[in-house]
C-alpha cells in the first residue's frame, strides 16, 4: 500500500522544481491513484465508434477500458476485467460485436455491460450468483465535448464543462469548427523511456525549445518547401503565446493582426507547395462555417498550437499513457475534416510522419531524447539534488484582455504553463478528495469573441 504525502515540488517564488518526481516508484504510485483515479481522462473520440455495438480498446492510466456504443447507440465506458476473476476480456483494439466473452471461463457480458451469460449458472451455481450485481464495472462518468470522450473513476468530480473550464474556448478551434464534424484514424503507439508528465507539460506550451531543438527540422521543411532558412531569433519571435487558461491546461496560442492572411484551425497562412495551397483554399472555403461556428474574431484571429488538457491529452492527439516512473506508452490519432478532399487530408498525413505523429518523426525524435533526458535527471546520484529551473516569465504574466486565459505571458518564451501544470499536480496529489481541488471559475463571454459553445 502507498503511503501519501504531502509534496512541495514546485517553488512559486523561485520556479525551482524537484526532479524526484520523474523517477520515484512510490510517487508513481500515488499518481495512479490520485491523478489517474480522478480527473477526468481523454479516452476517445465518438467517431472511433460510429455504429451501434461498435468498441475501442483504450485506457486510463494503467487500467485498460472498453469504449462501446450499446445497441441503443448510447456510449459507454468500462473497465475491460471478468467479474470473475479479472481476466481481460477485449483482446482486440477495435471492433463491432453485441457481446465480450472471457476466454477464461466464458462469463459474456453484453455492450451494455450486463453479465448475460454464465456456464454453468445452474449446475455449478445452483441458480445463486449474483448476476445482476457482477457486470462490467463503469466509469463513474462519461461526457463528450465536440465528440471528445472523457471519463473519470471519481463519482464526485465536477462535471467535464467545468473541468475543461475555458480551454473549451481553444479546444473549438481545433476539434468544433465543422459542421459534419471530425473522423479520428489511429492511433500510432510507441513505448519510449521517460517519464509521462515531460511530453504533457511540453505540449502545454514550450515553446522555448522549438526554435533550437527541431532546428534541423526547421531546415528541412523549409528546404522541401523551397523557403530561405531564417537565422534563430528570439526577440524577432511574436509574443503572448503561452496560454494557461486554469485548470493545470496550457497550450500555445497567438491573437493575429487584423491584416493576417489567416486561415482557420491553424491551416497554412503562407502555403507554398501545391499540396498546401490546395489546403488553404480548402481552409478558405470553410471560414463562412467556421465563422458561424465560432465567431468571425475567434475564427480569424485566435491561432491556437500545441495544447495539454491536464494531465495527459496532448499536442496534435496524443495520450501520454503511464507505462512506469520512466516508461510511458504513447498514442498518436489524427483527425480528418469529414468531406475534406483528399489532397487535404494527405498532407495531415504526410505532416504527422515528419513530424511528431510518428516515432520516428523528425520532430518526435528530437522531443523523446530531450524527455528521456528530463526524466532520468531524477533518478542521479548528485543530479537528484539539484532542482529544475522554471523561472522564465515568473511575474510578468497577467490577464489577456481579448481572450481567456488567466495568465498569459506577454513574452516569446515563457514557463507559466510549466508552473501550473505542476501546481495543479500538488493540487491533486495532496488533496484528500475533489472536495480539496480548486477549480478555476469560468470567465465566460469576452467582447469581440463568441460564447463557449457548450
Amino acid at each position: 500500500m502507498v503511503v501519501s504525502q504531502k509534496y512541495r515540488i514546485l517553488d512559486p517564488e523561485t520556479g525551482k522544481l524537484d526532479n524526484s518526481i520523474y523517477a520515484d516508484e512510490q510517487i508513481y504510485q500515488e499518481e495512479l491513484e490520485k491523478i489517474f483515479g480522478r480527473a477526468w481522462l481523454w479516452i476517445g473520440h465518438e467517431s472511433l465508434v460510429p455504429n451501434p455495438n461498435d468498441f475501442f480498446l483504450t485506457y486510463m492510466g494503467e487500467d485498460p477500458v472498453i469504449l462501446t456504443r450499446d445497441a441503443k447507440g448510447e456510449l459507454h465506458a468500462f473497465l475491460n476485467m471478468c467479474r470473475h476473476r479479472g481476466n481481460r476480456i477485449v483482446r482486440a483494439d477495435d471492433g463491432n460485436a453485441k457481446n465480450f466473452m472471457c476466454a477464461y471461463h466464458g462469463w459474456t457480458y453484453s455492450s451494455e455491460g450486463k453479465l448475460v451469460s454464465v456456464p454453468g449458472l445452474q449446475e455449478a451455481y445452483y441458480g445463486e450468483l449474483d448476476v445482476d450485481n457482477l457486470g462490467l464495472v463503469p466509469v463513474a462518468h462519461l461526457e463528450s465535448y465536440a465528440g471528445l470522450v472523457f471519463a473519470t473513476w471519481d463519482p464526485e468530480a465536477p462535471t467535464l464543462e467545468a473541468y475543461l473550464g475555458d480551454m473549451r474556448y481553444y479546444l473549438d478551434t481545433r476539434f468544433n469548427h465543422h459542421d459534419a464534424g471530425l473522423q479520428f484514424v489511429g492511433p500510432v503507439k510507441w513505448i519510449a523511456p521517460f517519464n509521462w508528465k515531460t511530453p504533457a507539460e511540453n505540449a502545454s506550451g514550450d515553446n522555448y525549445h522549438a526554435i533550437l531543438s527541431h532546428r534541423s527540422s526547421t531546415i528541412v521543411q523549409a528546404q522541401r518547401r523551397g523557403l530561405k532558412v531564417t537565422p534563430i531569433d528570439y526577440a524577432g519571435q511574436p509574443g503572448r503565446r503561452q496560454t494557461s487558461p486554469g485548470n493545470g491546461h496550457g497550450l500555445l496560442s497567438t491573437v493575429l493582426p487584423d491584416d493576417s492572411n489567416v486561415a482557420p484551425s491553424g491551416r497554412q497562412q503562407n502555403p507554398q507547395t501545391p499540396r498546401e495551397k490546395a489546403d488553404a483554399e480548402y481552409a478558405q472555403s470553410m471560414l463562412p462555417e467556421v465563422e458561424k461556428r465560432l465567431g468571425a474574431w475567434r475564427a480569424r484571429r485566435v491561432q491556437s498550437g500545441n495544447f495539454n488538457v491536464w494531465p495527459n491529452f496532448w499536442l496534435g492527439i496524443h495520450l501520454a499513457l503511464p507505462r512506469g516512473p520512466l516508461q510511458t506508452e504513447v498514442w498518436n490519432f489524427e483527425s480528418y475534416d469529414i468531406g475534406a478532399p483528399e489532397e487535404v487530408n494527405r498532407l495531415v498525413r504526410q505532416a504527422s510522419v515528419h513530424g511528431a505523429g510518428q516515432p520516428g518523426g523528425l520532430a518526435m525524435q528530437d522531443d523523446m531524447d530531450n524527455w528521456r533526458g528530463v526524466s532520468f535527471s531524477g533518478r542521479l546520484t548528485t543530479g537528484r539534488k539539484y532542482p529544475q529551473d522554471l523561472s522564465m516569465g515568473l511575474g510578468h504574466e497577467g490577464p489577456s484582455p481579448e481572450r481567456p486565459g488567466v495568465r498569459v505571458s506577454d513574452a516569446f518564451c515563457s514557463e507559466v504553463n510549466q508552473r501550473s501544470y505542476y501546481t495543479r499536480w500538488e493540487e491533486f496529489m495532496n488533496a484528500g478528495s475533489w472536495a480539496d481541488i480548486p477549480i478555476d471559475p469560468i470567465q465566460g463571454k469576452y467582447e469581440g469573441t463568441a460564447t463557449f459553445r457548450g
